[in-house]
């Protein structure tokens, strides 16, 4: 089946919006911090910094002095061995499986991402789900600057041949909302994440949506819009 003339980019958050990550970041950090003299931080600013790439989440979480680059080596390093023990997973959303393999059915989707985890990550995730296929534009912490700048939202349009007023964002951090308000593009807050539904609308989401399923009637409301305008 050929491509739609007219389709859309669905660009997703992972942690927060797909999977649920933040124990495992939560933990990570919690083994990491003290290696450095800082003592483990709180679970709610963690949550705070989830999607932001891993330098800047750290300076945010202790300021510009910190040696976030090595800090940021050292996690990298201990999540991914914590990552390959058996057993270890980040649970998928309710409805989250069988919408994306929905929504890759289309013609008229393209489907990417848009996340604060690494290319390496993000395969990871991919392979764990049998997700293979389902996204046609990676954009992660080592392709593009952290949000809230635009640059993956813009990264991801050039490789889809697609305009920023035809991509939606769905996200569950402020930072997702100022990406993507930053880049022209739709967004999109969901309310099962890691951010406050109130603090998403006041960072540019148009709406937010309560289960995974819902993102299809907000695809085709965005559909029916572009064709009215």
């Amino acid at each position: 089946m050929g491509r739609s003339p007219d389709p859309l980019l669905i660009l997703f958050d992972l942690d927060g919006t797909l999977v649920d990550g933040q124990h495992s970041i939560f933990a990570t950090f919690t083994a990491i911090f003290p290696q450095f003299g800082y003592p483990a931080p709180a679970a709610d600013a963690v949550r705070g910094i989830v999607g932001r790439s891993l330098p800047y989440a750290i300076r945010d979480l202790l300021g510009e002095g910190a040696p976030a680059d090595d800090m940021a080596e050292a996690y990298k390093a201990y999540f991914h061995e914590m990552r390959a023990k058996p057993g270890y997973s980040e649970p998928v959303y309710p409805g989250v499986d069988a919408t994306l393999r929905r929504l890759a059915a289309r013609d008229d989707l393209i489907l990417g991402t848009a996340t604060g985890k690494a290319l390496r990550g993000i395969r990871w995730m991919i392979e764990k789900n049998s997700w293979h296929g389902v996204f046609t534009t990676l954009q992660g912490a080592d392709t593009a600057a952290t949000k809230p700048s635009p640059e993956m939202v813009l990264n991801a349009c050039r490789e889809a041949g697609l305009p920023p007023q035809r991509t939606l964002v769905l996200g569950d951090s402020i930072y997702d909302m100022q990406m993507a308000k930053a880049a022209g593009a739709r967004a999109i807050g969901v309310s099962w994440g890691y951010g406050a539904p109130e603090a998403l609308l006041a960072n540019g989401a148009t709406s937010i949506i309560h289960a995974f399923e819902e993102v299809e009637q907000a695809i085709a409301a965005l559909q029916a819009e572009l064709a009215d305008a």
